[in-house]
């Protein structure tokens, strides 16, 4: 969903793109998560406890981010510079008492490959700021450790899609990537995973 300032997400179009679909006999559900520390995850959560998926792949926007950026990392705490939906602004606060990194359960390298292969712009990442997106990773890379270790999960950022050219004024060192790069990634990583 949007956050902060922005009156949109290019993730959102992305995930309702491919919801019900089926990528490689695997059906896709897609959910737009709300923009906040916790309540993302308490609805992915339900998710996997009651679908039981084969695998997760959660994206979310960092207008920072120059490619398709392969999160491998999450670590345990949450910062911004504003507040999530909720109005809630941690500085440096720990999400919970875990471990105080946590490494996604999948083959990143693999997977980056896979996309450079097909000319998708795309690198790996240790570092998933400390943001929503990164609470949400720790979240549910700590629940399929502890509960359903035979899940693979990843989280991607990507920067502004194409599509919203004419709509978002960025900053001069921040690009657009092509929307059909995006969706040839998801494809790409849905079927590897």
């Amino acid at each position: 969903m949007p956050f902060g300032s922005y009156q949109w997400n290019p993730t959102q179009d992305i995930v309702e793109n491919y919801h019900t679909k089926t990528i490689a006999d695997r059906i896709v559900i897609g959910l737009v998560l709300p923009c906040t520390y916790f309540g993302a995850f308490e609805i992915l959560s339900k998710i996997i406890d009651t679908e039981k998926p084969c695998a997760i792949i959660s994206l979310g926007l960092s207008s920072s981010v120059k490619k398709v950026r392969i999160e491998t990392y999450f670590q345990n705490k949450m910062a911004s510079k504003y507040a999530d939906a909720n109005g809630y602004m941690p500085h440096g606060v720990p999400i919970n008492r875990g471990s105080n990194k946590l490494r996604a359960q999948a083959d990143h390298q693999y997977l980056c490959e896979i996309l450079q292969s097909e000319k998708i712009p795309s690198e790996l990442s240790e570092d998933a700021d400390a943001f929503i997106c990164n609470s949400l990773g720790y979240l549910t890379t700590q629940k399929i450790q502890q509960e359903h270790s035979f899940v693979k999960n990843m989280f991607i950022h990507i920067p502004w899609t194409d599509n919203y050219a004419n709509k978002v004024v960025l900053e001069p060192e921040k690009v657009f990537i092509k929307k059909k790069d995006v969706c040839r990634a998801i494809e790409l990583l849905v079927t590897n995973i």
